[in-house]
Formats: C-alpha cells, structure tokens, sequence
C-alpha cells in the first residue's frame, strides 16, 4: 500500500538521509506501486511520485532525467526479475513446456514487463523494445525445429511475433478479460493455457495451404 512507503519518514516528520542508489530504487518503488494502483492508462505523475517517495521533484530529473527513463529503469528491474525466473534450471525444456511455463509466469498483484512497455508506448516513445531478447527466442524455436516440435515450413519469425503478441496482450487485460468473461483470473488462466497448449503442439505438423 502507499501508505506503508511513507513510513519512512521519522515520528518527527523529517526525511532520513539516503544515498543515491537508495533515493533511486525509492522512486522506482514508488512509480511501480503507484501504476499498481492507478493503472497504466493513467499515467505516471511525476510530481506525486515525488510526493509519496517523500523527495524533491527535482531529484526525479537530476536521477532520471525524465519520467520515461524512470519507466525504463522501472522496466530493467521487473524484466530482470522475469528472466532469473526462468533461467533458474539450466535444463532446456522442450517448446510447449517452456512456453506454458512462460505464460504462468505472471502475477495479477504485480505490475509487469508488457504493462510498463504499454506505458512508454502510450507516452510517445518510438525506442521501445516489443520483444526483449527476440534473438535469443528465435534461437531457442530453431532448436525446436531441429528437436521436431516446429515443422521446418513454419515461419519463426512470425511465430515468435504471434507469441509475444499473445502473452503479453494477456498479461495487460488478464483481469478485464476475467471479468468480462464471468470466472476467477486463476480458472480463465487454466483454460486459456490449454488453448495455448493446443496452438503449441499443432506447430509440429506443416503449415496448411492458405491460398
């Protein structure tokens, strides 16, 4: 809760002194948690950020230089968690596995990588980019081709645009497409992941003919 970040703060009302590295971590705490409340297409108020982090407006400029390098910091510590996440085992698991496990990895309290990236879009920046480690991903569905579970006559590229479109659409409107649909986030999770279990092993027959 933001109330909890103001207790920083001494019973006497005065700030405690903190370096530089801690008063930046601060305000990505607080732009993070104010998202988290607010919603992303509401933006990001700089001035109560400052506010709750319990500094100068001033000192988010003099870190950060804007409120987008803000977000992208906000951006570098989140997608810096999601990757640790999944390069815990060092076993390389097959397509379908990999990919289902890459799709449970969310968490309705948080606020997350597509959401932030969403942001920045929505602020007019043209630099960011939609699919982080897309060369890395598109590595891994060539082995997939090499294992069998993507017919060679599949388009990689594509396929890996499809998947991050998929996920990352999905991670924004998890909640709003729960509601809509009438069932608890967690069951619509589990059937979606079956949809998504389905799409993932039919990769391994060839493309059908489209004309």
């Amino acid at each position: 809760m933001i109330s909890t970040i103001k207790e920083s703060q001494t019973k006497k009302g005065t700030k405690p002194k903190r370096s530089r590295a801690e008063t930046e971590q601060r305000l990505i705490d607080v732009a993070l948690e104010l998202i988290r409340k607010n919603g992303v297409l509401a933006g990001l108020n700089l001035r109560q950020v400052a506010e709750v982090a319990g500094v100068n407006r001033g000192n988010i400029y003099h870190y950060f230089g804007s409120r987008q390098e803000l977000l992208r910091a906000a951006i570098n510590r989140q997608f810096d968690a999601f990757v640790n996440s999944l390069t815990k085992s060092k076993a390389r698991a097959r397509l379908v596995a990999r990919r289902l496990r890459a799709f449970r990895l969310h968490d309705s309290n948080d606020t997350n990588d597509s959401m932030l990236r969403a942001l920045l879009v929505l602020d007019g920046d043209d630099t960011v980019d939609p699919i982080p480690l897309y060369e890395e991903q598109l590595s891994q569905l060539r082995q997939d081709v090499i294992d069998g579970d993507i017919d060679r006559g599949h388009d990689l590229d594509a396929l890996q645009v499809a998947l991050s479109a998929f996920l990352r659409g999905y991670r924004i409107f998890r909640l709003p497409y729960a509601k809509r649909v009438g069932i608890k986030p967690k069951e619509l999770d589990d059937r979606i992941a079956k949809i998504l279990r389905t799409w993932l092993e039919a990769m391994a027959q060839p493309p059908k003919d489209s004309r």
